[in-house]
């Protein structure tokens, strides 16, 4: 396994050209903690971008130690709009554009007929089961999952949506992906929390429960699933 400075180095000189040559020189865990669902999906995706190699988690801590960059934060006030407590803000990752969401199409038929792929920009609103009132626009990070119905995207602002984004209709919120760097209570595996993502626009807590969690050194990254508004 190469040292993450080495394989910056070789991509960014071009010398590995090839995914496959370039995940044999991954830790090849297949973790997902890059948000990519294999080493081999990760290093397909440096060959382009190669900074993108930085989000290895094994690479960061066993090989190099990266500064992690400095986020302006406010003291929070611990309370939503309308004046409910939370435990913790969801904070998006360094390098996306906005928190993630793994949505499930209301009609998962339309994955197909809309010829959804990575990088669209969608929009539609989180009705089924959460009912949400704000139509959410974002991004589309993985290739989606066909089979059913199923892709994960970073919620964005609505400018971009405005000139190339395509409507998805209701959707259900399968799940949220980020950091937890502010908290008032202990994170814990398997526990129900209330949250605020950094970003909502409605600036209304989130009920989830927390069946991923990896410590860094920013904070926790989590996954949440069993999604509600209240």
């Amino acid at each position: 396994m190469a040292v993450l400075i080495e394989l910056l180095d070789l991509l960014e000189r071009g010398e590995v050209t090839d995914a496959k040559e370039l995940s044999r020189l991954l830790p090849g865990k297949n973790c997902g903690m890059c948000g990519f669902k294999s080493c081999e999906d990760l290093a397909a995706h440096a060959l382009s971008d190669p900074q993108i190699i930085k989000r290895c988690i094994h690479l960061i801590e066993h090989e190099i130690k990266l500064v992690q960059p400095i986020r302006r934060m406010e003291a929070p006030t611990w309370k939503d709009i309308l004046d409910r407590e939370y435990d913790f803000i969801l904070d998006q990752f360094d390098d996306e554009p906005g928190p993630r969401e793994h949505i499930l199409l209301g009609n998962p038929a339309n994955m197909e007929k809309l010829k959804i792929k990575k990088g669209d920009m969608l929009f539609g609103r989180p009705a089924m089961s959460v009912g949400c009132p704000v139509t959410h626009c974002g991004v589309v990070m993985e290739e989606p999952d066909y089979f059913n119905g199923a892709l994960v995207w970073c919620i964005t602002g609505p400018m971009g949506a405005r000139e190339n984004g395509r409507e998805i209709g209701f959707y259900h919120i399968l799940a949220y992906e980020g950091m937890v760097i502010q908290s008032q209570n202990k994170i814990e595996f398997g526990r129900r929390y209330n949250f605020l993502p950094r970003y909502c626009m409605l600036q209304a807590r989130h009920s989830g429960l927390i069946n991923m969690m990896i410590k860094t050194e920013q904070g926790y990254r989590v996954r949440l699933e069993g999604i509600s508004l209240g």
